[in-house]
């Protein structure tokens, strides 16, 4: 989101009034007829601060909520915060996740999913919870649990690999390579 508000020049925030890190983002291309949201999904979600979770919903619930159409385009990002904890807690959002997007594209097959795997990241502080070892197994399973839906991939864990960057948030030169392949 950050990145299409930096470069997309007639893309206008739509202030929500949230005070906190997590709210959810907006942004309108009225030249364009373009709108743009981001939005962090529900629990399980690792942060220091406090957050309001009044609110959320879990992805699958978000997707059940999009009409869809041949210009919506849905990109998921689904990943780091699922490391810490059960492998089958991973593995059950993401077939919850599964069955939304095939009602989704049950009332709107022309619609376009797009997800985003997982990069990789630092090793410097909690290695047993959040090493690359745990996301390239849910890569693999993320694999395995999408596959033969008609949906694209943004490969994050390659992407971060061939720059060779470990950062839990990618400089700004992947986000372009990311955003490139997104487009394409």
């Amino acid at each position: 989101m950050s990145y299409f508000q930096k470069h997309v020049k007639t893309l206008k925030p739509f202030i929500l009034h949230e005070d906190n890190w997590a709210r959810q983002l907006l942004g309108f291309d009225v030249n364009n007829n373009m709108r743009i949201s981001w939005k962090r999904h529900t629990f399980p979600f690792i942060t220091g601060s406090y957050q309001s979770w009044k609110e959320e919903r879990t992805i699958a619930r978000e997707i059940d909520l999009i009409r869809g159409d041949k210009r919506t385009v849905i990109v998921l990002n689904i990943g780091v915060h699922f490391r810490a904890y059960p492998v089958y807690y991973f593995i059950k959002k993401l077939y919850n996740t599964r069955r939304a997007i095939e009602r989704l594209f049950l009332r709107s097959p022309e619609t376009k999913v797009i997800i985003k795997t997982e990069n990789t990241s630092p090793m410097k502080n909690n290695f047993e919870t959040m090493s690359d070892f745990h996301a390239s197994v849910h890569y693999f399973i993320m694999e395995m649990v999408f596959k033969g839906l008609n949906i694209g991939f943004v490969n994050g864990w390659d992407m971060t690999n061939a720059f060779d960057t470990n950062e839990l948030h990618p400089s700004e030169n992947v986000i372009e390579n990311e955003i490139k392949m997104l487009m394409t």
